[in-house]
């Protein structure tokens, strides 16, 4: 398939998973049955093999340290920041502590495997394990803004991670930041690579 061609199949694909995306939250709000309905909107995208390769979706250069650091490929996004989906391309050796999003937040496989633990708040302050999720090819899992997980990979990864608002623009993320026994922000934004069609073309 014509690298063009392939491109531009992907953008339509894309766009027609993100506008029926806007559809399930207009119809169901942000809800339970909401952010399922959204991860299973995107399970269907995800068996579009062909158009989320590592060869699309490349691995950044080795960083100087021996490996390669994970990357997020935005692949879509409204103009008022809202409805983000990003293919996350990482190399494994990666684990994030437990943290909340602040808005919806659905994480579906492609490529390797990405366990997701979820945890709830303690009367204490702490968070304690209630849960986990092996997101891998055809698996996916879908969270309120409230709800906690952490992600752990062993192994290269490609993942669909898709938010009600970008990830710059969330600038409240909390995680407990278990050394300290403490909840922190988390930075907003992350390592992003502009991976949107039309902004490839302008």
């Amino acid at each position: 398939m014509h690298g063009t061609d392939l491109k531009e199949r992907r953008a339509e694909a894309i766009a027609g998973a993100m506008d029926d995306i806007r559809r399930i939250e207009s119809s169901k709000g942000v809800t339970r049955e909401g952010v399922e309905a959204i991860r299973d909107r995107l399970i269907e995208l995800s068996t579009h093999r062909e158009f989320f390769t590592f060869d699309e979706f490349p691995l950044p250069e080795d960083d100087g340290s021996g490996r390669r650091r994970g990357v997020l490929f935005r692949i879509s996004q409204d103009p008022d920041d809202r409805f983000a989906l990003y293919m996350n391309s990482s190399d494994g050796e990666l684990s994030t502590p437990a943290h909340n999003h602040t808005t919806w937040a659905v994480v579906v496989g492609l490529e390797g495997q990405e366990l997701n633990r979820f945890y709830e708040r303690t009367a204490e302050g702490r968070v304690e394990a209630v849960g986990e999720h092996m997101v891998e090819n055809g698996t996916g899992v879908a969270m309120l803004p409230d709800d906690l997980h952490s992600i752990h990979l062993d192994t290269r990864s490609l993942n669909f991670h898709c938010y009600g608002l970008a990830l710059e623009r969330l600038a409240e993320r909390e995680y407990y930041d278990a050394e300290a026994d403490d909840w922190k922000i988390f930075p907003a934004g992350g390592n992003i690579i502009e991976g949107r069609l039309d902004e490839e073309l302008c």
